[in-house]
């Protein structure tokens, strides 16, 4: 029983702090909320974050050892992509071109250090052999990329002009995406067993395809029910056309108003 309080307080009640707080500090209009939904956020965190040691016990502190694992790469590439934003031709807030260069190096050395937890001995081991989630998180950290990317690619050649840099760019990113998985279910990690790794990253990717088609699904759905209870609603009340005697009123209404020379003409 003690073991079962330990995981509701530890884990599934930090869980809970972090997505509602998350919430309230994203999406909250009033300071104070977004205060408590920020330090409600970094406690369930770090509470997570703690669960190797907290609750050494039970399979789900694997999960806060793997979030422990990617805090380091999570704080390069979220900075970093943050410098090289706002430091582009954006309106307001831009930062100096240092800044961007900042960015870029901190984009690169997070990309490679989640590169060197597959590739060299970087790779997250809890207790005494790789991470069972880590196989989880970076094929699909990988096909996410590949999607958005692409995605990114196809979207801005549709609505943007002039666009062919951010293009290029979301080209690469994607080649390089395939290039990672090929060569993650083709050979082995010093840890990660590629046979492993291929498996996963079917599992991966039926995962996004069932998520896209029920989001799919769901909007054809809702557009149907939409469409539907339009069709079913009354058509609007016409109003009757003006009578010879409002049309009247209304000219010399805008004649006293618009027409005429003033005074000191």
């Amino acid at each position: 029983m003690e073991e079962a309080t330990q995981a509701i307080v530890f884990f599934w009640l930090a869980g809970l702090f972090v997505v509602v707080g998350g919430m309230l500090a994203f999406f909250s209009k009033v300071q104070g909320q977004r205060r408590l939904g920020g330090a409600l956020f970094g406690l369930g965190l770090l509470s997570l974050m703690l669960t190797p040691w907290t609750l050494p016990f039970s399979p789900s502190s694997a999960f806060g050892h793997l979030l422990g694992s990617l805090v380091g790469p999570g704080v390069l590439l979220g900075v970093g992509l943050y410098q090289i934003a706002f430091s582009g031709h954006v309106p307001v807030g831009r930062l100096s071109r240092t800044d961007r260069t900042v960015g870029i190096v901190m984009v690169v050395v997070g990309v490679l250090w989640l590169e060197a937890m597959h590739w060299w001995v970087l790779t997250p081991t809890y207790p005494g052999e790789v991470n069972r989630y880590w196989y989880i998180f970076w094929p699909t950290m990988l096909l996410g990329v590949l999607t958005l990317s692409s995605a990114a690619y196809v979207l801005v050649g549709l609505v943007g002009q002039q666009r062919q840099q951010e293009q290029r760019l979301m080209l690469v990113t994607s080649a390089l995406a395939i290039v990672l998985m090929v060569l993650g279910a083709m050979f082995n990690g010093p840890s990660v067993d590629h046979q492993r790794f291929a498996t996963e990253l079917i599992f991966a990717a039926a995962d996004i395809f069932g998520a896209m088609v029920g989001a799919a699904v769901a909007i054809l759905l809702f557009a149907v029910v939409l469409t539907v209870y339009e069709s079913q609603q009354p058509a609007p009340q016409r109003l009757a056309p003006p009578t010879e005697q409002q049309l009247e009123q209304a000219s010399q209404i805008i004649a006293q108003h618009v027409g005429g020379e003033s005074e000191d003409e």
